[in-house]
């Protein structure tokens, strides 16, 4: 889980009007997390249906992960997904993941293939992350998690009428295991979070449609002990018959939570919203600039406040939704902040 987001960088830490004075609409009046899901909530593919992922589904909304139940299609309770899908997670087994086409509503793929089973009850810890379009297809790592880490990486090559799959686990836990030395005998673990990446990232997740950055930690299992922390970054290749993956990097480093430093999008409003505090704060008296500081306190707080707890509908990326959020928000402040310089220009 995210913890309390970092604020804007230290040029605007301390800055402008109180946010409950800029008429600015709350986020939680703008943005509302729905109790149930809305959409239909499976996509038929022969006598099966495919159970729709939660958080599965692409930003674009175009794609999602979904799960055949392992039981008997006709005594299936599709009532208690509809009304109460967290139970329904928790009463059915994994048979067979699909990729699924929304916009077509239909299944593209099964995958799972390349490492010849899928594990039963992993939908309980099933993320995916997607990359852009390019050329009308688009990359995806999807991974499911048990108690000691990630149980299996796939790398998912996705286009209008097909996917294709290929292992990735095996590869990345020789490139860490050689990154950290890991002694010769000793049981490690390797944990990667493709749960919680913004859409297009500068520090983690996709970057661009072919390169992937994702954090990992290792750890030493029979200690239970941490290892290491850091990113490691993926170069991703298109090929007629399977996708490939080469580790390019890996860094040991501390992974931090900064948004701001990490969503593309939201670093472009950054570096325009500090530009503009500082032009307005050259043209303020001293006794307004003292005003401008504190009021910004409060704002920064309260936007942050807000957009943590920002969801989005039961199959999106929450990550991704609090993130637009914060850029919803720091849009808004931008154009206070140039009304307010225009104003003074008018003096």
């Amino acid at each position: 889980m995210r913890g309390v987001l970092i604020g804007l960088s230290v040029l605007i830490g301390i800055l402008t009007l109180p946010y409950s004075a800029s008429g600015a609409r709350s986020v939680d009046d703008e943005i509302k997390s729905p109790a149930k899901p809305e959409q239909q909530p499976w996509i038929e593919g022969g006598a099966d249906k495919g159970v729709l992922a939660r958080h599965s589904k692409s930003p674009d909304g175009r794609y999602a992960l979904a799960w055949v139940p392992a039981a008997d299609p006709a005594a299936i309770d599709w009532e208690l997904f509809k009304n109460a899908p967290d139970s329904f997670y928790e009463k059915y087994d994994l048979r067979e993941l699909w990729v699924v086409d929304l916009a077509q509503n239909r299944k593209l793929c099964s995958v799972g293939t390349s490492i010849g089973y899928v594990r039963p009850g992993s939908h309980r810890t099933l993320s995916v992350a997607w990359g852009p379009l390019e050329g009308g297809r688009r990359f995806a790592i999807a991974g499911s998690e048990w108690k000691w880490g990630t149980e299996a990486l796939l790398l998912l090559d996705i286009g209008s009428d097909n996917c294709r799959e290929t292992q990735i686990g095996q590869i990345l836990d020789g490139a860490l295991g050689a990154a950290v030395k890991k002694s010769k005998g000793e049981a490690y673990d390797f944990k990667y979070n493709i749960s919680d990446l913004p859409e297009i990232g500068l520090k983690t997740g996709f970057g661009n449609s072919t390169t992937f950055r994702i954090p990992f930690t290792v750890a030493n299992r029979e200690r239970d002990k941490p290892v290491a922390e850091g990113i490691a970054t993926l170069k991703l290749t298109r090929r007629a018959d399977t996708p490939s993956v080469t580790v390019n990097k890996v860094s040991i480093e501390q992974l931090r939570e900064d948004p701001f430093a990490d969503d593309a999008r939201l670093a472009k409003a950054d570096r325009e919203l500090n530009a503009l505090y500082l032009d307005l704060l050259r043209r303020l008296k001293p006794a307004d600039k003292e005003a401008l500081k504190t009021g910004e306190r409060d704002w920064i707080q309260q936007r942050e406040t807000e957009a943590v707890n920002v969801k989005g509908d039961y199959y999106d990326n929450n990550r991704i939704a609090s993130d637009l959020a914060l850029q919803r928000f720091t849009e808004q402040r931008i154009a206070e902040l140039r009304k307010r310089i225009d104003s003074l220009r008018k003096q």
